[in-house]
């Protein structure tokens, strides 16, 4: 078996995955693209992994060089063994990479981790919903976090028994980092906010001025911006809030660090999708920096808001509207509760089992 994954949030989501495989004694490989690789090695060693196959990037700058370039560091992986089952997850072009390549080179197994999530707009997010939605073509196992992916799928012809309710594995990588005691229970008042999606990229100004504007109204607030590693869109965070003392720039956080302010912050402001599902773990509630989620647990929990990234009063309405309610302990996390990967680890063994 072969996991693919690209992306810092692919690495901790599939850890725990790949983990109860070992645990098994099942021949599991993993294969890192590189579509991100600034924290791989670093996230990688907080679950104590080191992967077969850890790639380059492709060369080129366009979506179209990055798909081609990583279907075909994926194929020169399968074809070094005969793999009879390859595990992506999520949405990213490393995911429908990995998929392509098992399609084109026959792998008899083709497992999606994470599907049937869906926006219901290809361009909100873009790429992810696109590649998100091919994928679920191409795999004939289907590993969805929540009822409503599982009927999405439905929705779209997939058929009910290629299809398997696990909950989310980042859960599971939460448990396994809670468990392990790194995390301080205390609280305090720093929001967090970030904000990668290609879409948002114009609207940094915009969430500037809201946190601007968010500080006039809750001055005893202070702001913590991991900004996008994206040179262009990390300047212009930094010009827009240049003159703001109450708000801290820094580069992503790795995961420990980023676990820690969810658990601390009394609210978050994000487009990121991981965070939506990470965040009702600890009761913070979320400002939903999109016009759309394929997340729709949490807003109907009342554990988040979307507020879109272009109307700055309607961010700020949001973000207040939150912090009205504060944190909640009385909510379980729609999400998942931490054991997914099993959950998968035993579909899969039956599989193997009835086809191998």
């Amino acid at each position: 078996m072969l996991i693919v994954t690209g992306t810092r949030p692919e690495i901790i989501k599939m850890a725990p995955v790949y983990k109860a495989f070992q645990e098994q004694d099942m021949n599991v490989d993993w294969c890192h693209t590189g579509q991100h690789d600034s924290l791989a090695e670093q996230t990688f060693h907080v679950f104590s992994i080191k992967p077969p196959y850890m790639l380059d990037r492709p060369k080129g700058s366009s979506l179209t060089d990055l798909l081609g370039g990583l279907m075909k560091s994926v194929e020169n992986i399968l074809h070094t063994k005969k793999y009879q089952c390859v595990l992506v997850h999520g949405d990213t072009s490393s995911t429908l990479a990995g998929a392509m390549a098992a399609f084109y080179n026959h792998i008899p197994i083709i497992g999606h981790v994470e599907a049937g999530l869906r926006s219901g707009n290809l361009q909100h997010p873009f790429p992810e919903e696109s590649n998100r939605t091919l994928v679920g073509k191409i795999a004939n196992l289907h590993f969805a976090p929540t009822e409503s992916a599982k009927l999405a799928l439905l929705k779209e012809g997939i058929d009910e028994s290629a299809i398997l309710v696990t909950g989310n594995t980042a859960i599971d990588a939460q448990k396994y980092l809670i468990e392990s005691g790194v995390l301080s229970q205390e609280l305090g008042n720093t929001v967090l906010v970030t904000a990668h999606r290609r879409e948002n990229w114009e609207s940094i100004p915009t969430i500037c001025k809201a946190l601007k504007n968010l500080a006039q109204h809750k001055p005893d607030l202070k702001f913590l911006f991991a900004s996008h590693p994206n040179p262009k869109v990390k300047q212009a965070v930094i010009d827009n809030l240049a003159d703001c003392n109450f708000v801290d720039v820094v580069d992503p956080l790795d995961y420990v660090e980023l676990q820690q302010v969810l658990l601390s912050a009394p609210l978050i402001l994000t487009d990121s999708g991981g965070i939506q599902e990470e965040a009702p773990t600890f009761g913070t509630r979320v400002v939903v920096l999109r016009e759309t989620t394929e997340r729709p647990e949490a807003l109907h929990l009342g554990l988040s808001l979307l507020s879109g990234a272009t109307d700055e009063s309607r961010i700020v309405e949001s973000a207040l509207s939150l912090l009205e309610l504060g944190k909640t302990n009385d909510v379980i996390n729609p999400y998942g509760n931490g054991d997914a990967s099993k959950i998968i680890l035993n579909k899969i063994k039956r599989v193997f089992d009835d086809n191998f």
